[in-house]
């Protein structure tokens, strides 16, 4: 290899053993969604399995919740909204959050096992790379999109309307979680926000059942 490959590769390895970092890079991502979509759509398509099982995910969710879809009709741009908004008239706001973050079920545990195939076959490089190239894309694209986030972080914050200041923290929650716990600060900032919009809906939940009786 020459020394601009073994520099990827090096890269490639950095990022993919930190998940503080990915979780960093996926925000990042998150984010171009919105301010350069052509640059994101790229990386879609270079780390496309990840993807693919992010889809399918939430194929399996709805179908779980007797909703029938398909792949290809999964595959527009504004799809994951729409179903989100399906859910959410027919079932409480709690489903269509565990439905706009049930790609995290599958994305952590598949970048956690091909990040360990990847060690195991670190002597065969072209396995190695291959397995380094799938955790990366699982994590990256297998996370909640920004459809997703996007929706359920307003749905919350129509729910609770306290919700939109503890949100309004969270750039402040972690900077100090990153000071305090170094690289652990990214993934208890995530914690942080997933609990504050899973807060919001069961808080919806219990509301409505009170007023109901």
């Amino acid at each position: 290899m020459n020394g601009v490959e073994e520099a990827i590769i090096g890269v490639m390895w950095g990022i993919a053993r930190e998940p503080a970092t990915m979780i960093v890079i996926w925000a990042i991502l998150l984010t171009l969604e919105y301010c350069w979509s052509g640059l994101r759509n790229f990386i879609t398509i270079i780390l496309f399995p990840g993807r693919l099982v992010h889809i399918a995910t939430h194929i399996a969710f709805a179908e779980w919740r007797g909703y029938r879809t398909k792949l290809i009709a999964m595959l527009g741009t504004t799809r994951e909204r729409t179903m989100i908004g399906v859910i959410l008239k027919e079932k409480s706001p709690l489903w269509a959050y565990l439905y706009a973050i049930s790609p995290i079920a599958t994305a952590i545990p598949l970048y956690l096992l091909f990040l360990w195939l990847a060690m195991a076959f670190a002597k065969i490089e072209i396995l190695s790379l291959m397995f380094l190239w799938l955790a990366i894309s699982m994590f990256l694209e297998g996370m909640p999109s920004s459809e997703d986030i996007a929706t359920t972080i307003k749905i919350a914050i129509h729910n609770e309307p306290l919700t939109i200041i503890f949100l309004t923290l969270t750039p402040a929650i972690y900077a100090l979680n990153t000071y305090a716990y170094g690289g652990l600060g990214a993934v208890i900032t995530l914690i942080y926000v997933l609990t504050i919009v899973l807060l919001a809906n069961i808080r919806l939940k219990r509301k409505t059942k009170v007023f109901g009786a």
